[in-house]
């Protein structure tokens, strides 16, 4: 199989959570694509592995699972403390990037105590995954 080359873009879900006024204090909150988000410095600590994290989950298994909305979501099934960390994500063909075959996009990250164990879920090789939403351009 060839390589593909990904490249990574993060979203502000990483190091932030939905704005509540009654929980956040108003200099944590910010505005990004129009939606209302607050600072939150636990997600921002764990964000700052993503990348260490990401280069290990690269070479491993994505995992398939459903949002509080029903919709199906690809994720890595990783920890941060000891605490499932699933880092979910979009896998997006990168037609018009030159030298890129796709994007990664992580949509969000963010401990979930009792997450169901990953052996519950759907899961796929990413390598599998990347070379059927974006194939190495010949």
């Amino acid at each position: 199989m060839a390589s593909a080359l990904l490249q990574t873009t993060f979203s502000t879900h990483v190091y932030s959570e939905k704005w509540d006024e009654t929980k956040h204090a108003e200099e944590r909150r910010f505005e990004a694509k129009g939606e209302v988000r607050a600072f939150c410095p636990i997600r921002y600590a764990c964000s700052l592995s993503l990348p260490d994290l990401l280069s290990h989950c690269v070479g491993g298994k994505a995992y398939l699972g459903r949002d509080s909305k029903g919709n199906k979501n690809h994720f890595f099934y990783c920890t941060s403390d000891g605490t499932p960390y699933p880092i979910y994500f979009r896998l997006i063909k990168a037609d018009r990037i030159k030298g890129v075959d796709g994007v990664l996009h992580i949509v969000s990250a963010y401990q979930r105590p009792g997450m169901k164990p990953r052996s519950k879920f759907e899961a796929i090789k990413f390598a599998r995954l990347v070379h059927r939403t974006c194939p190495p351009k010949p």
